[in-house]
């Protein structure tokens, strides 16, 4: 990569990072493209140069942070066995996600709300998770009970560590791994 990729990879980066900071700080239909420009110490042109508006920075944000939650997701598939209680301690891990993120995952639910492309995009990460299981590819009944699962959880745990739903967690997670079960099954 030359210097001149190299700093545009930087700029890009940089108004993805303080987007982002944004997004978490004021809200994703608040923030404006201006701010986000100024706030970067670049220009409004010059982020119009990397993106076309505020989606296509929320969809660059979450794919940056696919990585990060395919992996404990995909986790489920490397317990020794699935019963409900181990597919309950792996729910205790996502919950530590959840908790960690909760404030990433409430802005990108703002932006999906807003932002038909953005929940496109959130869809999308969904089916590429599901596709990169080898036996779920091989079996599109179990890929979508898995997908079900898996948006059953995101909507629940959204609900639960990102909006505080009164609810029993326990309760909430004991019926979230029965979903859970059904794909094993």
């Amino acid at each position: 990569m030359n210097l001149k990729d190299l700093k545009a990879a930087e700029t890009r980066q940089r108004f993805i990072d303080v987007a982002h900071e944004l997004f978490l700080e004021h809200g994703y239909g608040s923030t404006s493209m201006n701010q986000i420009a100024q706030a970067a110490g670049g220009s409004r042109a010059n982020l119009y140069l990397h993106f076309r508006n505020k989606p296509d920075l929320m969809m660059a944000k979450m794919r940056e942070l696919e990585p990060a939650v395919r992996t404990p997701v995909l986790k489920v598939f490397d317990l020794p066995e699935h019963t409900l209680e181990s597919i309950l301690r792996w729910l205790d891990s996502m919950t530590e996600v959840w908790k960690a993120n909760a404030k990433v995952f409430g802005a990108m639910e703002q932006a999906m709300v807003e932002d038909a492309a953005v929940a496109d995009e959130w869809l999308s990460m969904m089916q590429r998770l599901s596709q990169s299981v080898p036996e779920l590819v091989e079996n599109e009944e179990r890929r979508v009970q898995f997908l079900a699962s898996l948006m059953g959880m995101d909507r629940n745990f959204y609900f639960l560590y990102v909006r505080g739903q009164d609810v029993d967690e326990e309760l909430l997670k004991l019926a979230v791994a029965r979903q859970w079960l059904a794909v094993f099954q």
